[in-house]
């Protein structure tokens, strides 16, 4: 198989690998210009979002930490790609130059193309599951659970923490519940894990879930979004020789399926896949695929933005740009320590969560608000605590400097008394609303 071509390391980072702070590998082409509220302004639009930020307009944030899927900056090539591309209903060139792409990252015979990651989950779950059956995971993310739950199955979490790797995933819980239950339909290893901002997942404990699911006749399955960010911190953790690129292959090597979000990792603003070893499987997510979204072969997408997948996928094994990316988060989790911030550590791969002072029931949800009122810097709730995300190539080291400060200023004040006056039954961090006590 044709080897993927990556660029070579940029060499102004070469010698200086261990650094907090390295150059990115890029230069800006084109602006945005930031959107600058009056305090007034925002109090307004904060009280009318009920105190939710993710219900606050995004025209009206200067800096936006809420999310980092789908809101990177794509590239030049990118840009090309789409322009380039051809719109037709069948047998696009881009849709045949993504597949062949993906299955050299993933060493997976059959790739689906779908237009993201929920969409990907809803198919898969829908082709693989039966009700009653159970998945495990290191973590399941809120729409992961869901989709499960949906299908009438049962969704159980296994974390188990072991330094540096925070995200792995409890394989002697496992082995338990598969003996107990004999309902376990598959395994899903989420690389990174969601939580506290991407924990990484060791090579081993994926190869040992490998194991483990093969003994048992069942499936792993890799929710893949952030698979660059997990190869990176196995390399540095465990000084492994290998490039990033031999680590993703290897990593995928050991699945039988797996789905990506292109939004996160593969510096896409919209677009994912599902890649199956099974080709029954494959069959039975294409039958899907047309009832739902569209042809095949496109999956629901326009081929412009196919094209813009192929090359972000490419660029996401860039090992510059994995090491600028770390390197801007690490550089942010230091400003903010620096104020007496109190953050999760290890810094994750693609986020940094903040602990909020105090014991107050909706204290994460209250320093959002407050953060947002006082700063217009927009950071989203997950677990109960207040979580930054950072969208890849976007913001400059300036940014993450002024963001830090603001962030801390407001960190230290009091925080507003919050009543939950709408409930969800699911999402919550995404549908609540509130009121000031």
């Amino acid at each position: 198989m044709k080897k993927v071509s990556v660029p070579s390391k940029n060499p102004a980072s070469r010698h200086n690998d261990q650094q907090p702070f390295v150059m990115e590998p890029y230069r800006v082409k084109v602006i945005e210009p930031l959107s600058f509220l009056t305090r007034a302004q925002r109090v307004k639009i904060i009280k009318k979002a009920g105190f939710n930020t993710f219900l606050v307009p995004a025209q009206s944030v200067l800096i936006d930490l809420i999310s980092d899927s789908g809101t990177g900056a794509m590239s030049s090539a990118q840009w090309a790609r789409m322009f380039e591309a051809r719109e037709d209903f069948s047998g696009q060139t881009s849709s045949a130059d993504f597949i062949k792409t993906a299955r050299e990252i993933t060493r997976l015979p059959n790739i689906q193309i779908v237009h993201q990651g929920r969409v990907a989950e809803n198919i898969l779950f829908r082709a693989l599951l039966k009700s009653g059956e159970m998945v495990l995971s290191n973590t399941h993310f809120e729409t992961t659970r869901g989709n499960i739950e949906t299908m009438g199955c049962s969704a159980c979490d296994l974390l188990k923490p072991e330094p540096p790797f925070y995200g792995n995933f409890d394989i002697e819980r496992a082995r338990r519940m598969i003996k107990k239950t004999q309902k376990v339909r598959a395994v899903i290893m989420t690389i990174t894990n969601n939580i506290n901002g991407g924990q990484a997942v060791a090579y081993d404990n994926i190869k040992d879930t490998a194991a483990l699911a093969r003994k048992h006749g069942l499936y792993l399955i890799l929710d893949a979004c952030r698979f660059a960010d997990n190869a990176f911190l196995n390399k540095e953790y465990e000084r492994r020789p290998e490039s990033i690129l031999r680590l993703c292959q290897q990593t995928f090597g050991l699945c039988d399926i797996a789905y990506m979000s292109n939004k996160k990792d593969a510096l896409t603003n919209i677009g994912g896949f599902i890649g199956t070893r099974d080709h029954r499987l494959f069959s039975r997510i294409q039958h899907e695929i047309i009832k739902q979204e569209s042809y095949p072969s496109s999956g629901g997408m326009a081929a412009r933005d196919i094209a813009a997948m192929r090359n972000g996928l490419l660029e996401a094994v860039n090992e510059d740009f994995i090491r600028s990316h770390i390197a801007s988060l690490r550089y942010f989790a230091d400003r903010l320590r620096n104020h007496r911030v109190r953050i999760f550590e290890p810094v994750g791969g693609h986020g940094i969560v903040v602990r909020p002072k105090g014991a107050a029931k909706y204290a994460a949800f209250a320093l959002a608000a407050k953060v947002f009122t006082e700063t217009g810097i927009r950071g989203g709730v997950f677990n109960c605590e207040f979580r930054l995300a950072l969208p890849r190539r976007v913001y400059t080291t300036r940014h993450l400097e002024y963001a830090a400060n603001a962030i801390a200023g407001v960190y230290h004040k009091d925080l507003p008394v919050l009543k939950c006056t709408c409930e969800p039954p699911h999402f919550f961090n995404f549908f609540a609303r509130f009121t000031l006590s």
